[in-house]
């Protein structure tokens, strides 16, 4: 086929086709493709060595040769002659160079290995020397390698000490223009011990950062790359190793948060002003003791997906939120200056509610417009077995008996409905009797208790738990 190719009379076409237009065509190929054609004319050469995306993925290899049904030692032959691909065409790029920019990077393996480190490195230098924008790399180990079968959660059969360890020092040069960096099968230092000084923060640009399968020691490893990225819009943790199982995002300028399949008893999300999206997916079987996002008053969709979970806080929220809640059991939920309008439910033993509407005398004025959206706000929590509600004003909560004549009872599965107000009426008063009277409608199963609360000292006690000193407690 190739023999007939080139004896083609269409190949003077190819010969003297526009740069565009070549340039086009190579953009369109797998990068190893776009190399291979490059036989066709020096002209196609010199725009294979400057090619503005390079896109490396050794599993085409492996699907292309049909090898995944070969063993272990072919798999080993051809990585060899992958990577023996990516060192000559490095080798092809630096001696034809244009030091043009180049503005993205991917390169994924299979089969990586400990003698692969200088490679990637390599690639990682020379391409952050030229602007690079995008960064994406992968050096996935292969578990039977190691004479390991299964393949289950990160931690059952990688070993961290042969992942490849991430040299902020290769990608320096491009720190400052990166606006994607994409990190799978690799080891995260702290990038405060990198060995050298920038001014500002070290990845100003960086929108989307992603870490898949990626080991840190501890919570501060992941808060060090945080710190340096002001701008960050999208995170992403999957499949990830955080030593000490905490994780604290503190990211004014983050929209979507993402974290799956990362064994993790504590996360704390605080100063999120932004965050729109908030997914949470637990392992099977497995147990988070404690959730906290705080001061998140633009997020609009909660996607959470747990077996067990001590606590979760959900400290502000948009008026139109929208929250998918999966799980089996949560201790305790606190909902602190959400709104009733948030579709939000929590299957939970212990809920605390304080919501804006009921802090608004102007909102409860009318009773056709409230009534009926704090009783469809109490029924999401019908699960619940003790109800903490704090109340501004005790008309808010005194539902009218011609009301109730139209509709049931909302909580009849809780057996302890706490009111805390700033100012509770006086025991034995009309307005106590009737307020009491109501919440026992409201939950006809339940102890109704009404307490005094200083609720702004309470806000200060919630907003302290979100803290970096806290997660240490």
């Amino acid at each position: 086929m190739a023999i007939s190719t080139l004896g083609s009379p269409h190949m003077a076409d190819l010969h003297n086709l526009p740069d565009l237009v070549i340039d086009k065509i190579l953009r369109l190929l797998p990068t190893k493709a776009a190399i291979q054609v490059s036989f066709l004319s020096k002209q196609w050469q010199a725009a294979v060595s400057s090619l503005p995306e390079l896109n490396f993925n050794e599993d085409d290899d492996f699907d292309r040769h049909n090898l995944n049904r070969f063993g272990h030692y072919q798999h080993q032959d051809q990585h060899k002659r992958f990577i023996n691909f990516l060192e000559g065409y490095l080798d092809y790029r630096e001696k034809y160079d244009r030091k043009e920019l180049l503005d993205k990077l991917s390169l994924h393996m299979r089969m990586y290995g400990l003698g692969d480190y200088s490679t990637i490195t390599k690639w990682l230098k020379y391409a952050c020397e030229r602007g690079l924008k995008e960064l994406d790399i992968s050096p996935k180990m292969n578990p039977k390698q190691y004479g390991i079968v299964s393949e289950h959660a990160v931690e059952s059969y990688f070993d961290y000490n042969r992942f490849y360890r991430m040299p902020w020092v290769a990608i320096n040069a491009s720190a400052k223009s990166l606006t994607s960096l994409k990190l799978a099968y690799v080891r995260i230092p702290d990038v405060r011990a990198r060995g050298f000084s920038t001014p500002g923060r070290f990845f100003p640009s960086l929108k989307i950062l992603s870490f898949k399968t990626a080991r840190f020691f501890t919570d501060q490893e992941l808060y060090s790359v945080l710190f340096e990225c002001p701008s960050i819009e999208y995170l992403s943790l999957t499949d990830c190793s955080i030593g000490n199982s905490k994780c604290y995002v503190c990211c004014s300028s983050l929209k979507s948060l993402e974290v799956k399949y990362c064994q993790l008893d504590d996360i704390r999300v605080v100063h999120a002003f932004n965050l729109e999206s908030f997914t949470f997916v637990s392992l099977p079987d497995s147990k988070c003791e404690k959730m906290i996002l705080n001061n998140s008053f633009n997020l609009k969709y909660i996607n959470i997906c747990v077996d067990y979970l001590g606590e979760f806080s959900l400290l502000g929220s948009h008026r139109a939120l929208e929250a998918k809640i999966i799980n089996q059991y949560v201790e305790f939920f606190e909902f602190f200056d959400g709104y009733l309008s948030a579709n939000v439910s929590v299957k939970a033993y212990e809920a605390t509610i304080l919501v804006g509407e009921l802090f608004d005398p102007e909102w409860f004025s009318s009773y056709s417009t409230h009534f009926p959206s704090l009783m469809s706000f109490f029924g999401r929590f019908s699960c619940c077995f003790k109800i903490n509600l704090y109340n501004q004003d005790v008309h808010a909560l005194i539902v009218p008996k011609n009301y109730r004549k139209t509709s049931f009872e909302l909580l009849p599965n809780t057996s302890n409905l706490q009111a805390w107000m700033p100012n509770p009426p006086i025991v034995g008063s009309r307005e106590y009797l009737e307020l009491k009277d109501s919440l026992q409608w409201i939950a006809p199963f339940a102890q109704i208790l009404i307490m005094p609360v200083d609720v702004e000292e309470d806000r200060k006690k919630v907003g302290q738990r979100g803290s970096p000193a806290a997660i240490d407690e």
